[in-house]
């Protein structure tokens, strides 16, 4: 009765900051098409779930660096196919070709949603029911802003008016103090709160499409990079995330991970934002020690990108161990349920691949994220010791 009534205030006091743009925690995570809610042991579950903390069976302490530098629906192309163009004398191009420009800049601006990245540390130390963890965090977001311009005819559209045409950037840059507790209530359940204080700064501004910080050929890294390097307004948060955990039968464990239940906002020097309200289920089946096959969905759709196109993610990872499990590897992918594509090219997949090492006192995992056209958007590494 005691953990029952511990376990309604945790869930009563909840609210949750999800990080600026949607990603994945660890190597593992990432190799797995980030389905690791329901089956996530070590340092992680600070993030990912933390009432997975209470089925520790010994302390760990480790190190992870990851990074994430992502386009939505080929966004990042179909930009610099148009800054091939000489924008700022839009009104010399010739007519056909006007029209062919301006068709493509309005479907650039119609997606809603651009470019969406971070990078960040991750050190932490993980032991039977509790995690703390010390991160740096940076990241940010760029889309497109809506313009009535779009509706012109193109023979009418003026320099000003595609100078007028503007990018949204939103950029944070900040350490992240974790703390996080599980207990078991029930048989086979358990139920984790992760406690975040976030101290650093942010930025909002819009820059014209035809300023110089856009250049042809340019990647997500280097726009993503230098906006969050701008970040110079002053925050603090503190937040709360909870989950839960439980096991059905010998091979299968459920996960829920509930974000932003209350709500939470914060400031920036443009408008209040709204973070995402997020709920986060998954299903693990592991029939031996050697595989293990993770399922996550997102529950609603959200607008996890703040560009009003919503989105509701899925994942699929599968991992095999050889060698006594000395080593692991792995593969996933993440989808979204929203798209008219579910994989390919056209589609807004990820797929991850990944290994990892079992020696002894130290796990070692790196994972890969590449996108349907084959291109490396993301890494990852992650380093445990094992203090058993």
């Amino acid at each position: 009765m005691k953990n029952l009534t511990i376990c309604t205030i945790l869930f009563t006091m909840a609210i949750s900051l999800f990080p600026i743009v949607p990603g994945y925690y660890g190597a593992r995570s990432l190799s797995l098409g980030y389905s690791t809610t329901a089956l996530n042991v070590d340092v992680n579950a600070i993030f990912i779930n933390p009432a997975l903390l209470a089925a520790a069976k010994y302390s760990s302490t480790g190190y992870q660096y990851r990074n994430s530098f992502m386009d939505y629906r080929n966004f990042l192309d179909d930009l610099n196919e148009i800054l091939e163009y000489d924008l700022k004398n839009f009104e010399s191009i010739a007519g056909s070709e006007k029209e062919a420009l301006f068709s493509k800049v309005q479907n650039l601006f119609r997606s809603k949603s651009g470019m969406y990245g971070f990078s960040s540390s991750v050190p932490g130390f993980v032991s039977r029911g509790y995690g703390i963890s010390v991160s740096v965090v940076k990241t940010a977001v760029i889309n497109p802003v809506d313009n009535d311009i779009l509706t012109k005819e193109a023979a009418n559209v003026s320099n000003e008016n595609i100078a007028s045409l503007n990018m949204n950037f939103l950029g944070l840059s900040y350490k992240q103090f974790s703390f996080s507790y599980a207990l078991p209530f029930a048989a086979g359940m358990n139920i984790g709160l992760s406690l975040h204080y976030l101290k650093g700064k942010l930025t909002e501004y819009n820059t014209s499409m035809i300023d110089d910080i856009f250049a042809g050929s340019s990647g997500a890294s280097t726009y993503l990079e230098d906006c969050w390097r701008e970040a110079d307004e002053q925050f603090s948060k503190i937040v709360m995330d909870v989950g839960f955990s439980a096991d059905f039968g010998a091979y299968f464990k459920l996960g829920l991970n509930m974000k932003n239940v209350a709500g939470a906002k914060i400031k920036t020097g443009e408008r209040e934002i709204g973070l995402n309200k997020r709920v986060t289920a998954g299903l693990a089946f592991t029939p031996n020690p050697q595989w293990g096959v993770y399922l996550d969905m997102d529950i609603t759709q959200t607008d996890l990108l703040y560009s009003g196109n919503k989105m509701q993610p899925i994942s699929l990872g599968i991992e095999k161990g050889f060698f006594k499990n000395k080593l692991f590897l792995r593969a996933g992918f993440l989808t979204d349920l929203t798209e008219k594509y579910f994989l390919g090219a056209r589609s807004n997949v990820l797929y991850g691949l990944g290994f990892g090492f079992n020696l002894g006192s130290f796990i070692v995992d790196f994972g890969l994220g590449v996108d349907g056209h084959g291109a490396v958007n993301n890494l990852a590494v992650s380093g445990f010791f094992i203090v058993k």
